[in-house]
């Protein structure tokens, strides 16, 4: 006996013997399992279910969505979701296009039951702060806790960094912008060996840490004191480019010569201006590590460990008791791209981020492109427009506390809102952000992360705005930047434009 099913996914058969059924459903040309009905009475009535195996793929309208298992290779259209009854169980990997975006992802079928798949061609994701607590912690945002409903990506588990030779694992390594934090030589001024391609030196060339374009959003909630940070990896609307993203960050504390290499001391003793002028002397791409990009590198820590302290959830750094800056390359001899080379995280030593080395710690590092008249604070992302002392070329991005202590509160700029300056103190080691910020009047510069003996005061977050563009010390360094992008983001193939 057969029959079509109706809307209601029921199909009415009446039968004329007693007897034990086999029944089984067929829909494009896939068949469903098999149930059984015993029929004994005359007149009853029975009833019988089967299921197909079926994946539903959520993705954007007109998308054009294959499904591929082995040889077997489904297609259809998205109105929303396209709906693929398999023919067969087992891994099903999945690709959607639209416009030139492509998004993938998989899911193992092995039964015969309804299967889903959300697909995005732009990931976002994010954190919210409760500036109203004294944790340290922030909140990470899934999709279905997100009251902005931006977060379309679920981090279920958190980041482990290395602690010396030993592994690590974050989520985040299988996500743009992170996931592209390698390391590169430029040789020339063209970006040239990847690390692990044969030719890639530490000591022999510039290293550098490549921080893909990305975009952000922050949204401030002042009535319940929450703030929610996110990142985008692609254009979105409603998101900015980071200023800050698409460039080169020295892996290393400038060394003589101006050069991030491994192996040599840091140069310390120099102004912001010779720091500045030591860049630029190696080619017009070249820069001073920056605002902008000191700012996307914190923000990309920030949604990534969901914590302010970056001390304990990295690395204590080489922070305690010293006197004077170990060479670089401290963190070389590590496998994971973050953590401590100490033996442990609470143990004085270098540390990385994502293969910046000491990002705190060891000196501190002059920060361009950002100067300070009193409490007032402006910003500026041209590099040729880099100078002290002057508003000319720059942006008021807002007003930051002037007085000393543990960050509290930070600002958000309606110029700038990608901007990082404190707002307030009061806060301790342990609570709110737990780095120093430090202040003076009159015209005053930045340097960022603490030295070799700034202890508890030190962190990613640490905002020393107390010196004037003149000051030099021991314990103030540089670290470089490097403007070379060759098209949408991402570093030109090897050999494209490699020294001879």
């Amino acid at each position: 006996y057969t029959g079509t099913c109706g809307s209601n996914g029921k199909c009415a058969l009446t039968v004329n013997y007693a007897g034990t059924y086999s029944v089984t459903a067929t829909k494009s040309g896939v068949s469903s399992s098999t149930a059984s009905a015993a029929v004994s009475t005359s007149g009853g009535s029975y009833t019988a279910t089967v299921k197909f195996c079926t994946l539903t793929v959520t993705i954007d309208s007109g998308s054009t969505v294959t499904a591929v298992n082995g040889s077997t290779t489904l297609t259809a259209t998205s109105s929303g979701t396209a709906k693929f009854y398999l023919p067969n169980t087992g891994t099903w990997s999945v690709t959607a296009t639209k416009n030139g975006e492509t998004a993938t992802g998989s899911v193992a079928c092995s039964s015969y039951t309804g299967y889903t798949l959300e697909l995005s061609y732009v990931k976002v994701f994010g954190v919210c702060w409760n500036y109203n607590a004294q944790s340290t912690a922030l909140t990470r945002l899934k999709k279905a806790t997100d009251p902005n409903g931006l977060v379309n990506v679920d981090i279920t588990t958190n980041p482990a960094p290395a602690v010396g030779t030993g592994a690590g694992s974050s989520p985040f390594d299988n996500y743009l912008p992170w996931s592209g934090m390698d390391e590169y030589n430029i040789i020339n001024n063209a970006v040239s060996y990847k690390k692990g391609q044969i030719g890639f030196s530490r000591s022999s060339y510039d290293t550098v840490v490549f921080i893909p374009e990305y975009y952000f959003r922050i949204i401030d909630d002042a009535a319940n004191k929450k703030r929610y940070f996110y990142i985008a990896d692609k254009a979105k609307s409603g998101f900015t480019k980071h200023p800050g993203s698409g460039k080169y960050v020295g892996r290393y504390n400038t060394i003589s010569g101006h050069y991030s290499k491994t192996g040599a001391a840091p140069l310390v003793n120099l102004t912001r201006t010779s720091a500045r002028s030591g860049a630029r002397g190696k080619g017009s791409k070249w820069s001073e590590y920056d605002f902008a990009s000191w700012c996307a590198v914190w923000l990309l820590y920030l949604v990534e460990f969901s914590d302010w302290d970056s001390q304990s959830k990295i690395g204590r750094g080489y922070v305690d008791g010293n006197s004077s800056a170990i060479s670089s390359g401290g963190t070389d001899s590590m496998n994971y791209h973050t953590g401590t080379a100490a033996s442990s995280r609470t143990t004085a030593g270098a540390v990385q981020y994502r293969n910046i080395e000491n990002p705190w710690g060891n000196i501190w590092e002059w920060i361009d492109g950002v100067n300070f008249s009193d409490g007032t604070v402006y910003v500026c992302t041209t590099p040729a427009n880099y100078a002290d002392d002057t508003t000319s070329g720059y942006t008021n991005a807002g007003t930051k506390t002037q007085s000393d202590g543990w960050i509290k509160a930070i600002g958000i700029s309606s110029t700038a809102p990608w901007a990082f300056f404190p707002t307030e103190v009061g806060g301790s080691e342990t609570t709110y952000i737990p780095d120093y910020a430090s202040y003076n009047s009159g015209w005053r510069v930045l340097f960022v992360g603490g030295n070799w003996n700034n202890g508890g005061n030190a962190g990613l977050f640490y905002f020393n705005a107390n010196n004037t563009s003149s000051n030099t010390n021991s314990n103030v360094g540089a670290r470089l930047l490097v403007f070379l992008l060759t098209g949408a983001g991402f570093p030109s193939p090897l050999g494209e434009n490699i020294a001879a």
